[in-house]
């Protein structure tokens, strides 16, 4: 910012004075050329002694130029040197007090200042009146009227110079405060919201007993290790049994674990499976065993060795419900367990048979579950539709009686379907395929996997549509190889090609709420498949 001394009614550079002569003289040694500034003689003499002022700053609100005044007597215009001071800038520079204050001295303190007429009257005060005022702060009282001398009638400072200060005292105004308070508040707030934000949980690593939870960069957030033995999960298990899930909905997920604890020197498919659910920072919310309230046909409670075999959250409102299904360890009984953010569980669907697979299946109507697996009372293949909202369900009354409950829920699936057995089981003696895999097609219909042979070595795919009426039945491309494999073990007696089976629909049964029992014809896709 260049700096000018304020000399008489002109801006000139400033330089530091001794007196007038050596002013002008450095003044003409610096810029270079004599005759820019005036000689010596135009100055008029000094008729007194040099009263040293405090400096006084003038800043241009146009330019952003500093202009100096040195605190010269009056005929080198020092707006000090006469008894009228008539802004409130030399009011306020005269005190050594900013303008802000200087108003507000006058209006609680008595600061003597007088005011002229009209909408934007000028102010002046005399300098006695104000040395008076600062001398007796006892007798700060308003002033009485006074009449403006001629001195009032004397030109404004100019309209460029919108502030002035006292030197060496800084003024900020309060544009400039509010500036740097607001960048102090932002950077406060940044502070807080960034530095104490909390990493969010992305994956779940599970390995022997210990889990640990890992950000997007893998970096480990928090770890916890479960005490006692816990069976590791195999690669096909893994998705389902850790899985970072938000059921509060609070925005930020936590864990769910699904850890099977079995009994010391038992044999497999022993032991319970358990449920525990870690809040975002690694806190254990609630454990569950997993221990259906499911009462045998004759009224006893089953063996405690209850195992999952799939976990899967469907929304409800803003938080996230669990289906879990669930089968006995070497018993009949399966269901689907229901259980809340809080971990309360529920029976939601009891089956007379292992339930095997679950499904989300998102329709214009609602959300439902396709639930799949195995019905021991009909020694069949099944698939169940309930509705996300339905009330608790079992699976229809039918079959063998000893594949029934004593206290099953009351009410009854949308849907419930048994599949055939195919000629490649019993070509084996196998009494009946499962369903083990179920999924969604584009238009709110479903496929469901069922084996058609031991071993799960071949499959045939049923397709449904969103009213879960029967569209098509399609064999794998492992059929005919497995097909051909029997063929020359003489278990089959003609060709894939020529196979009776392929020769005219296959027949499911299908329990509705409605009607009960029907027989439905599934017609074959791909029939030129064959070969």
């Amino acid at each position: 910012m260049a700096a000018f001394v304020f000399f008489g009614d002109q801006p000139r550079p400033r330089q530091y004075l001794s007196g007038v002569s050596c002013f002008w003289a450095e003044l003409a040694k610096i810029l270079g050329s004599p005759g820019l500034v005036p000689s010596p003689t135009q100055v008029p003499a000094p008729d007194r002694k040099l009263e040293m002022r405090p400096i006084k700053v003038q800043r241009c609100a146009q330019t952003r130029t500093e202009f100096v005044n040195l605190g010269f007597p009056d005929s080198m215009s020092d707006p000090y040197s006469t008894e009228l001071l008539n802004t409130w800038s030399e009011i306020a520079g005269y005190l050594g007090i900013s303008v802000r204050e200087a108003q507000n001295r006058a209006k609680n303190e008595g600061l003597p200042v007088r005011r002229g007429v009209g909408t934007k009257p000028r102010v002046w005060a005399l300098r006695s009146e104000l040395d008076a005022w600062r001398l007796a702060p006892a007798a700060r009282i308003a002033p009485a009227p006074y009449s403006a001398p001629e001195q009032a009638a004397a030109e404004a400072p100019s309209p460029h110079f919108v502030e002035e200060i006292s030197a060496p005292k800084v003024q900020w105004s309060r544009r400039a405060i509010l500036s740097v308070a607001g960048l102090a508040v932002t950077a406060v707030g940044a502070k807080l919201i960034l530095g104490t934000r909390k990493p969010r949980v992305e994956r779940a690593v599970l390995a022997g007993n210990l889990l640990t939870a890992l950000d997007g960069l893998g970096s480990p957030i928090w770890t916890h290790r479960f005490s006692g033995n816990i069976e590791e999960p195999n690669a096909a298990e893994l998705p389902w049994r850790v899985q970072v899930i938000d059921l509060e909905g609070s925005g930020s997920p936590g864990v769910l674990t699904v850890c099977n604890r079995p009994a010391k020197g038992a044999p497999e498919h022993s032991g319970i499976d358990e449920f525990s659910y870690f809040t975002p920072e690694g806190r254990v919310k609630w454990t569950l065993p997993c221990r259906p309230s499911l009462l045998d046909f004759d009224g006893k409670q089953f063996e405690p060795v209850w195992l999952c075999s799939r976990v899967l959250a469907v929304p409800s409102g803003r938080q996230q419900t669990l289906w879990v299904g669930v089968h006995h360890g070497w018993r009949w009984p399966g269901c689907v367990m229901r259980v809340d953010a809080n971990g309360g569980a529920s029976i939601q669907f009891a089956n007379a048979g292992h339930v095997e697979m679950l499904c989300r299946v998102t329709r214009p109507n609602g959300e439902f579950v396709v639930v799949a697996g195995v019905s021991n009372a009909f020694d069949r293949p099944f698939a169940a539709v309930l509705g996300a909202n339905d009330p608790a369900s079992c699976s229809p009354a039918g079959g063998a009686a000893r594949c029934r409950f004593t206290n099953p829920p009351s009410g009854t699936p949308r849907d419930y379907m048994v599949f055939p057995r195919t000629e490649m089981l019993a070509a084996v003696d196998e009494p009946y395929g499962y369903a083990n895999n179920v999924t969604q097609t584009n238009d709110g219909g479903f496929v469901v996997w069922v084996s058609a042979s031991k071993n799960y070595a071949a499959y045939l795919l049923y397709e449904f549509s969103e009213t879960t009426e029967p569209r098509s039945v399609m064999p794998s491309g492992s059929n005919p190889v497995v097909h051909r494999r029997l063929e020359e073990e003489g278990k089959l007696n003609h060709t894939w090609a020529a196979c009776p089976e392929l020769q005219k629909p296959l027949t499911i049964r299908n329990w509705r709420r409605a009607n009960g029992w029907q027989d439905e014809r599934v017609p074959w896709r791909a029939a030129t498949d064959r070969g």
